[in-house]
């Protein structure tokens, strides 16, 4: 009997054979191709280099390149995810910046004296970002101005998601989307690589007179973000400058499900590093209630390549969507904001100021219309939606009260104290209500209609111009805000609530 079932199934299977037309043939090829897509890969190759010694490849952030930038000023701007529609709301803030004129200073002596002016742009010093908002501030740090005139027909305007779809169905990188070597955010890195950067690494990014980028991911193992810097590199003692930005924003962007990990292979104890003392004697005291102790921590899982040969990362939007914990922990590292300016030649800073890029969505509340409830894929899209909107605020909060401290600690031993300022571009902060659910509903995809971009690009100026801490940064510096009709409209109607 099970002989004559054995025949029959062969018989069966190639009856089915020869009955597979080329247009089924085709179809199940692309049957394939989808589930490869959507199926979650794991492991891949990993392409970081090794480096002999960690201190020829270290370099500090945050160091002005620029003459025009001013050393008073510590301008940082963070660019949350979001798809286009974070890489779009970040754009729309790089070209409003662009168009605020301040009076820029040169050195004559031991005298600055103003000579003519800049822009508000030419002060950034950092620009930190995960996700969405990773493309753009990868695209301006490596072309700086020319951003303004080919990024929003070479990537914001562009149905990136069917770009990606066709090359997936390729029958070339159909075959190598089967191999435990090659995944989906390969392909994304190849892309990104092959529309935007041109081959570029992070080493090109030497000597550029731009803002130096921290582009963030999340180490998925342990939930912690990783960021794409000489310090992080420093303790895989791997070479950052040789590392591509196009796989740095691949994996940045890399949102679970959708796309694989992007793999790094951990040589840590190879190239003579040894942690920083801050490091070592929070590990020692092990206060588990300070916050310099989680971050020693998390740097410290880095450094017993045996337990852990290599790290997997994903949307830097998993643990931190705002990109902010990064450079919060950074300055909370180097033993608070003094030490670290100290540190990066900067003991002249007066004012530091963060712009924060934040794309967030309104949470949803249709489901509480509903009898039924929703389900599983509705409970895991408002349970992210959820967290990223409270841990977005518990992150915000965090700035606020970090830039009292740093106000407090700037002023002891008679210092002049650091006025900080804390700006947020956010929809929630729109007043009409018809435009907040307008914004909110436009959906975290690589694919965005023309005119949503635009708005996009339109709105992130206004709500600029409009904060009032905005103005206050401005009118310190002793800049000008452009005024359009828009501008003048909104700003009537802020006047009108009590806002100047």
């Amino acid at each position: 009997m099970k002989s004559r079932h054995r025949c029959h199934d062969e018989v069966v299977r190639r009856r089915e054979q020869s009955r597979g037309s080329g247009f089924r043939a085709f179809v199940r090829a692309g049957l394939v191709v989808v589930c490869l897509f959507m199926s979650a890969g794991c492991a891949h190759y990993a392409v970081n280099q090794r480096v002999e010694r960690y201190d020829t490849m270290a370099r500090d952030y945050l160091t002005p390149t620029a003459q025009e930038r001013s050393d008073e000023l510590l301008l940082v701007l963070a660019f949350s995810g979001g798809g286009t529609r974070a890489a779009a709301l970040s754009y729309g803030v790089l070209e409003a910046l662009d168009k605020v004129s301040i009076p820029a200073t040169a050195v004559e002596g031991n005298t600055r004296v103003r000579e003519g002016s800049a822009t508000l742009l030419d002060q950034v010093d950092i620009i930190s970002s995960v996700s969405g908002g990773s493309v753009t501030s990868a695209y301006y740090a490596l072309y700086g101005d020319q951003t303004f005139v080919d990024f929003k027909d070479r990537f914001l305007h562009r149905n990136v998601n069917r770009d990606l779809l066709l090359r997936a169905l390729s029958p070339f990188n159909t075959f190598r989307l089967g191999s435990m070597y090659y995944g989906r955010s390969d392909l994304a890195s190849e892309y990104f690589d092959k529309l935007l950067f041109h081959g570029a690494t992070f080493g090109d990014l030497k000597g550029k007179d731009t803002p130096n980028i921290f582009i963030q991911a999340t180490d998925i193992v342990d939930g912690i973000y990783f960021g794409f810097t000489p310090a992080y590199f420093s303790l895989i003692c791997s070479d950052l400058d040789s590392f591509p930005v196009s796989r740095a924003v691949a994996a940045s962007a890399a949102f679970p499900g959708p796309f694989t990990a992007i793999t790094l292979r951990n040589y840590a104890g190879t190239c003579g590093f040894e942690p920083k003392p801050w490091m070592a004697e929070a590990l020692e005291k092990r206060d588990t209630t300070s916050r310099v102790f989680h971050v020693a921590s998390h740097a410290s899982t880095y450094l017993h390549p045996e337990e852990k040969p290599y790290v997997h990362l994903v949307d830097g939007g998993v643990a931190d969507n705002l990109a902010l914990r990064g450079p919060l922990e950074i300055i909370l590292g180097r033993g608070g904001i003094r030490e670290t300016l100290k540190a990066l030649g900067r003991e002249k800073t007066r004012r530091i100021a963060f712009i924060i890029v934040n794309a967030e969505k309104e949470t949803q509340t249709a489901w509480g219309l509903s009898a039924t409830g929703p389900g599983i894929f509705g409970i895991l899209g408002m349970t992210s939606s959820v967290m990223i909107s409270s841990y977005n605020y518990e992150t915000i909060d965090l700035l606020r009260r970090s830039m009292k401290d740093w106000s407090v600690e700037s002023a002891r031993e008679g210092g002049q104290p650091i006025e900080c300022y804390a700006i947020e571009i956010a929809f929630a902060t729109l007043h009409d209500e018809t435009e907040r659910k307008y914004f909110s509903s436009i959906p975290t995809s690589f694919n965005l209609p023309d005119e949503s971009v635009d708005a996009l690009i339109e709105v992130a100026g206004r709500i600029l111009y409009s904060s009032e801490e905005f103005q206050k940064l401005v009118d310190d510096l002793g800049g000008e805000i452009p005024v359009s009709e828009v501008q003048e409209t909104t700003a009537k109607e802020l006047n009108q609530e009590g806002v100047e």
